[in-house]
Order: C-alpha cells, then structure tokens, then sequence
C-alpha cells in the first residue's frame, strides 16, 4: 500500500526536480543579443560569435536555427551557459532594438540618419570608436565576358544597361543586345545597386541564376552578358569585372581599392552598441576587430578590414607630382577618413576621425612593428573636395589632412618620409553624391 503510494509521489518530486534542475539554456541563461541586418545575421556575425565563444574559453557550442529569422548560439563556460541571440531583420529594426533596450548590438550596413540619431540620442555618441564597429565590408563587382571591349562604366551607363534603357552595347564600344544576369539568391547586392545605382528605376528581363557561381559561368559562355556578384567571388577565366566610377575616377575592385573604400559599389557593415553596453556584448565587438575575428570575417565570405598590402602597381593616373611620390612604393589598403562636418556630413557626430580611421591608425602601427617592416619609411598623401571653394583652398586643406595623419603616426614611433596635399585631385565621388566631401577628404599611405 506505501508503496503505491510513495511511487508516484517520488515520480512528481523528480520531475520537479528535473524541472529545475534542466540546463537552464532557455531560462537562466546569460544572453547577448545582437539584432538587425539581415545581411550581417545571415553568416557574418554568426560565424564571428563562434570563433569568439572559442577562443574565449566556451566549449559545447551549438547552433540552433530552429526559429525563423533567429539564430542561437549555445555555449558553456564553468558550468555557466551562454547564449547568442543573433535576430535577422533590417537595419531600421535593429537600431530601433538598440534604442528601446531590446538589444544590446545593433547591425546595420549603414550609419544610423538623422531622425533615428534624434530618436537614439540617450545612446551616447554612435560615431566614435568605442560604440562604432566597421568589422566589415561588402558589395558588388560588375563582371561581363573576356572578350568584351568595356573595360568601365559610371553610374548612369551601369543603370542603363540594368534597367533596360541601354539595349545594345554599341553605344559602348562594343556590338550586339545586351544580356542582363542576375543571382536570384544575392539579396544584399540587389539591395546595394539599388540604393546606388538604381535609384528608383526597375531592372529589365534578366536571366536569374541559383548562386554567384552559375551566373559567373553562364557570362563567361556569353560574349553579351553583363552581370552582378557579390564582392570575393572569383571571376574565373572567362569573366572580368569592370571599373565603376561614381562621378569621379573610374575604380576596378581590387583588393587595395576596396579595402580602402575608394571603389563606389563597396559599403561597410556596423556593429552599433549604446554607452552601457555589458562586458560581454563589448567584449564581442571588439573581438570582431582582432585578426582572429577579422579571418572569421573572411570565412562568412565578407572582405576583411585587414592591412595586407597589394603588390606594386604602376600609378598612371594623377598629377605627375603623385605618380613621382608613389613611384616604387606599396599603396595601403586603407584611406583614413574624417568627420570634422559631424551629422551634416557624416550621418554620425563624431571626433576628428572617422571610427575606423582611428582603428587602422591603431593596425598601422601593428603592422609596422612587424619585422619585416621595422625601419621602413611611410609616403602620407592628402586629398580635398572641390567644396573647398578654390583650388588654394583645396590644396591647403589637404595639406592639412596629410599634416594631421603624418603627427599622429609620428606620435605613434613611425617614420614618415612625407606628408604632402595634392588639392582635389583623383576625386573618388562626383558632387551629386550626398557623401561626395566624406569620401573625397581622405588620406593615403604609402609603404617605402
């Protein structure tokens, strides 16, 4: 009699039991939640959160997508459980989180605009570098055949073609009816040519293709194709990728020129926490700044923001001066930037430089004290919008830059051999370009 009594009592008080004592991965588990960008949440941060959970010590990692548009990322520490919530949406959303305290990293492929900078303003300052993370880049090469003729194109050809208007490369160069492919899978660069390029207009028919592969194998079987891949992607032998120039210089995405930020299809992907963010969403940030978080990066297929230099090149564009200064001398992927004009101009108020300039300040600086770099002199090169309002003007303010960046790695123990302004020459963006002044105040460095 006890103990039919006894057996299912003994069930309930294990059950409770089980209950409590159940890893606590849905209910007391420490979390970090990062939400935002779909482009980000996709394989990005995912990728980057699993590197980071390592190498700070978690084991048991696991990745559940169970849910959609979440991802969770399940790891132990000392018997503690941690949790990586990663929520997939835009990056209106994900700053909107940040501001309500719904999370505690946003994700964004741009910098927050002026009304959610009005709504966020209880954040702190988003655009210095301890609440701004640039951990990576993205964006679109435009590839065509080999045997093409086109070698470059500006925005408003590139629009032509896509939408249609353009219906035959003869107007071009070349000869025959052009044929547009697209990957229906790229989301992020149909997003990114629409923002730039597009600008409201439709694309014309096009020949849709599962992956960046198949399209990249069916314009190099097509003499008249043009098509859009995401940055990284290998052209192959039978493809090429053409230069682009928005309203300035004509820029090929090499490495150099989009690492720099010089090549207009390219755009940075940003981590934005608030002043108070905890010890662990922080330490998350800015592990995605290190070299090991940098090649979790390059693993999710993004462009890593490293400082491996290009081989030389024979400069052939500029004033004469220039292309003697940078004669025998190794560009650096980087072109440091300012935001002296704050929210105007920047999208973001901000100190002197710009967030990532002060991190590749830092990188520089690790990359010269490498031993096969010690000793080695550095060429600084400055560079002005015609906003400046005359070419003395321009000339002296990019003086000015390249002083400002030559003392700040002079303080840091490096060499500079010199710093000199070139005005407005080699302009990376045309005036109708709202950003045109943020991206054509810049300073190169040269490796001597």
């Amino acid at each position: 009699m006890s103990r039919a009594v006894v057996s299912p009592l003994l069930l309930v008080f294990a059950f409770v039991l089980s209950a409590f004592a159940a890893p606590a991965d849905a209910q007391d588990a420490e979390r970090v939640r990062i939400r935002g960008s779909n482009t980000l949440a996709h394989a990005l941060v995912p990728e980057v959160a699993q590197s980071w959970l390592r190498d700070i010590g978690y084991t048991g990692i696991r990745v559940d997508r169970s849910k959609p548009a979440l991802t969770e990322i399940h790891a132990t520490r000392d018997g503690q459980p941690l949790i990586v919530e990663i929520g997939a949406s835009d990056s209106a959303r994900g700053f909107n989180d940040l501001i309500e305290g719904q999370t505690q990293i946003a994700m964004m492929t741009r910098r927050p605009n002026a009304a959610e900078l009005d709504a966020g303003w209880q954040l702190g300052d988003l655009g210095t570098p301890e609440q701004e993370f640039v951990i990576a880049l993205d964006g679109v090469a435009v590839v065509v055949n080999r045997n093409n003729p086109v070698v470059r194109l500006d925005f408003n050809q590139l629009r032509a073609l896509l939408s249609g208007q353009s219906r035959d490369w003869r107007e071009l160069g070349a000869a025959g009816q052009v044929h547009v492919h697209l990957d229906s899978s790229a989301g992020a660069v149909r997003d990114l040519i629409n923002e730039r390029v597009m600008r409201g207009a439709a694309f014309a028919e096009a020949q849709q293709h599962a992956n960046a592969r198949e399209l990249i194998a069916a314009v190099a079987a097509d003499p008249l194709a043009i098509g859009l891949i995401p940055l990284g992607e290998h052209y192959g032998a039978g493809t090429k990728p053409l230069a682009i120039a928005d309203g300035g210089r004509a820029i090929a995405p090499t490495r150099t020129e989009v690492v720099s930020e010089d090549y207009p299809l390219s755009r940075r992907l940003y981590l934005y926490g608030g002043q108070m963010m905890g010890a662990l969403s922080r330490s998350f940030a800015l592990y995605a700044m290190t070299r090991p978080g940098q090649r979790a990066v390059a693993r999710s297929g993004h462009v890593a923001v490293t400082l491996v230099p290009g081989r030389e090149r024979r400069v052939t564009l500029g004033p004469g001066e220039y292309r003697q200064l940078v004669d025998n001398a190794v560009r650096l992927p980087l072109s440091l930037r300012f935001n002296f004009n704050g929210p105007s101009e920047s999208g973001v108020a901000a100190s002197v430089y710009d967030s990532r300039a002060v991190r590749d300040l830092d990188r520089l600086r690790a990359f010269m004290q490498l031993p096969p770099n010690r000793g080695r002199r550095l060429l600084v090169i400055g560079f002005a919008d015609i906003s400046a309002g005359s070419t003395m003007a321009a000339m002296m303010m990019s003086n000015d830059r390249a002083d400002l960046i030559a003392q700040e790695l002079v303080s840091r123990g490096l060499k500079v051999q010199q710093a000199r302004g070139m005005g407005t020459a080699l302009p990376v963006a045309g005036p109708r370009d709202a950003a045109a002044r943020y991206r054509n105040e810049r300073v190169e460095v040269w490796l001597l």
